[in-house]
């Protein structure tokens, strides 16, 4: 009978472990998903990584009160979004690679990014420093500066991308800028009348950060566009926001074209 009682208090340590495993959890969750605000612009991905955070905490707060069918369902339901998310994840990795080989004629795209008042967000100076070396290393290619203006941004995303480029030696003759485009979609497809307008590479290089190649080329792809990525780093902590919103954002498109 003691050997019993034992058991059973060692059951209900584990539980109230569990529990508090899962509060930090859920604590840690949404710092990582808070912590990035002041920086970017509220999206999905922050919106699902806040929910998360509050829904772990919750859960590890009245666990011990939930019915098992309530537990089994959470217990399926968490295997299926590792799931998803180690599916997406494979995908973002894999266009990350599809790089052109050395010689093979290509236009540059780069990807308009937030521009704060006038200057390149720190995700848009990722990809111009990411564009200025690739251009430095392959002086036969000419890039579309591609990205409209917000609302909040006092110059085009595309002008700064072309100005921030010329300052660091890229000659302009290389250089178009496309200032109309509010989407990756937009981008492309205004790139693309550029690039015909222009009789320039057929091919394209798109210049974003890593996880948004893979969605950048699926769009490029649908317009008729032969298209490999040139992937710049994303900051770590802003990573996971950004993932879980391309994993929406290819859902979206998958579904929606």
């Amino acid at each position: 009978m003691e050997r019993v009682r034992a058991a059973f208090r060692l059951f209900l340590l584990l539980g109230h472990i569990m529990s508090i495993v899962l509060v930090i959890l859920g604590i840690i969750c949404l710092f990582i998903f808070i912590l990035p605000l002041p920086g970017i612009v509220f999206n999905i991905g922050s919106a699902l990584g806040i929910a998360l955070g509050c829904a772990l905490i919750l859960y590890g707060l009245f666990r011990q009160k939930l019915p098992r069918k309530v537990h089994k369902a959470v217990h399926i339901l968490t295997a299926l979004a590792l799931a998803v998310l180690l599916f997406f994840g494979c995908l973002l990795f894999y266009g990350t690679k599809k790089q052109p080989e050395d010689g093979h004629p290509v236009t540059m795209i780069i990807l308009g990014c937030r521009v704060n008042g006038s200057e390149p967000s720190l995700m848009l100076w990722n990809r111009i420093n990411t564009a200025k070396r690739y251009l430095e290393e392959h002086p036969e290619v000419k890039a579309i500066c591609s990205g409209g203006q917000g609302d909040d941004e006092l110059i085009a995303e595309g002008q700064s991308i072309y100005d921030k480029l010329v300052l660091a030696g890229i000659d302009p003759e290389r250089l178009y800028i496309e200032d109309r485009s509010s989407s990756t979609k937009e981008n492309i497809a205004f790139s693309k009348e550029l690039i015909e307008k222009e009789d320039l590479a057929q091919d394209v290089i798109l210049v974003t950060n890593d996880y948004h190649c893979f969605r950048a080329i699926q769009l490029a792809e649908k317009q008729g566009l032969n298209a490999y990525a040139w992937p710049g780093r994303t900051a770590l902590y802003l990573l996971p926001t950004y993932f879980l919103r391309e994993c929406c954002g290819i859902a979206y498109l998958w579904l929606f074209g």
